[in-house]
C-alpha cells in the first residue's frame, strides 16, 4: 500500500479486493446552501447502463461478485418509546422535563 499526501488530503492505493474502514466522526459534513439545493433539484443527471459503459453483465453485480452470502436479513427493529411533555407554559414544561430526567438519573 502506498500513501500520497496532497493538499491536506491523503490518497491511498491498494490492490483489489480491498477493505476500507473508518470511524463515525471521520468528517464534518458540509451542508449545501439554499441555492445549491435548488440547482441540484433542477439539474439533469445522466443515466448509464452497463452496456453504455461497455461492461459485461457477468462481471458486475451479484454475478461478478467474489462474495456469496448465505442469507441477508435486516437488523432487528429498535425498541423504544417517546413521551410528550405538555404544560401550560414553557417554564412548566422545562421543569417537568428536568424532574423526569432526574427521576431517570440521566442528570
Amino acid at each position: 500500500m502506498r500513501s500520497l499526501p496532497s493538499e491536506g488530503r491523503q490518497s491511498v492505493q491498494a490492490p483489489l479486493p480491498a477493505v476500507v474502514g473508518t470511524t463515525k466522526g471521520i468528517n464534518e459534513p458540509r451542508y449545501p446552501s439554499f441555492m445549491g439545493i435548488r440547482k441540484a433539484a433542477q439539474a439533469e443527471y445522466p443515466l448509464w447502463s452497463g452496456g453504455d459503459l461497455g461492461v459485461d453483465a457477468g462481471a458486475v453485480g451479484e454475478a461478478g461478485s467474489g462474495v456469496r452470502w448465505g442469507s441477508i436479513s435486516a437488523p432487528p427493529a429498535r425498541e423504544g418509546s417517546a413521551e410528550i411533555i405538555s404544560a401550560d407554559t414553557v417554564e412548566a414544561a422545562a421543569e417537568a422535563l428536568v424532574d423526569k430526567l432526574m427521576a431517570e438519573k440521566v442528570i
